[in-house]
C-alpha cells in the first residue's frame, strides 16, 4: 500500500513540475528558462528536478508526451461512434473545447517558437505529429472507409481535416470572431465533419 501512494505521490510530484514549467517556457521560451528557474518556481531544490527530469528538452517533451496520452485516451472514446461524421464531428468539438483550455494555448505557443528555432525539437514534433496521423487514421478513419482509399489518401485527408481545425483556432485567437463570416463553432464542426467524411467515402 506504502509502495502504490509513494508512486502516486511521484507521479503528482512530476506533474506539477510539469505544469510550472509549461507556463515558464510558454511566457519565456525554452531556452531562456533556466532549470534554476523551473526550480524555484516549483519551490525545490534544483537538485530535486533532476531527479525527474534530465534536463529542459526532457521536461518538453514530456509535456507532449501526457497530451498525447490525454489524446489517445478520447480517441479510444471514439471507437464507438456509430458513423465517420459522428466521429470527425466528436474530435472536432473536442479540438476546439480543448483550445479554450490555458495549458493547451501554452502548449501551441511553445510549439510555434521552439520548432522555429530547435532542430532536435522539430524533428521531435514532426515524428509526433506523423504518429498521430497515423494513429487517428488507422485505429478511428480507416474502418468506416473499407477499402475506398488508400492509406495514403486517409492519412492525407484526415491530415486535411486536422489542419482546418487548427487553422480555425489560430484564427479566432489572432483574428477574432469570424461567425459573421463562416457562423458559429457548432455550424463550422458540423460543416466541417459533413465535408470530409464524404471525402473520405466517396
Amino acid at each position: 500500500m506504502a509502495k502504490t501512494l509513494n508512486e502516486q505521490k511521484h507521479a503528482d510530484q512530476k506533474m506539477r513540475f510539469l505544469s510550472h514549467a509549461r507556463r515558464l517556457f510558454a511566457s519565456w521560451g525554452v531556452k531562456e528558462t533556466s532549470m534554476s528557474r523551473i526550480a524555484g518556481a516549483c519551490k525545490v531544490t534544483k537538485a530535486t528536478l533532476y531527479h525527474y527530469f534530465t534536463g529542459k528538452e526532457c521536461i518538453l517533451k514530456e509535456i507532449l508526451n501526457c497530451k498525447a496520452r490525454e489524446s489517445d485516451t478520447f480517441l479510444s472514446k471514439l471507437s464507438s461512434a456509430k458513423t465517420l461524421e459522428e466521429c470527425l464531428y466528436h474530435m472536432g468539438k473536442n479540438h476546439l473545447a480543448e483550445m479554450e483550455k490555458p495549458e493547451n494555448l501554452d502548449i501551441l505557443k511553445i510549439l510555434l517558437s521552439e520548432t522555429m528555432k530547435n532542430k532536435d525539437m522539430k524533428r521531435f514534433y514532426v515524428h509526433f505529429t506523423q504518429e498521430r496521423i497515423m494513429k487517428g487514421a488507422k485505429d478511428l478513419i480507416s474502418p468506416f472507409v473499407k477499402g475506398r482509399k488508400s492509406e495514403k489518401e486517409v492519412r492525407l485527408i484526415f491530415f486535411q481535416f486536422l489542419a482546418s481545425l487548427m487553422h480555425y483556432t489560430w484564427n479566432q485567437r489572432m483574428v477574432g470572431d469570424l461567425s459573421e463570416l463562416i457562423g458559429n463553432e457548432e455550424t463550422f464542426v458540423r460543416q466541417l465533419a459533413q465535408t470530409y467524411a464524404k471525402a473520405l467515402t466517396s
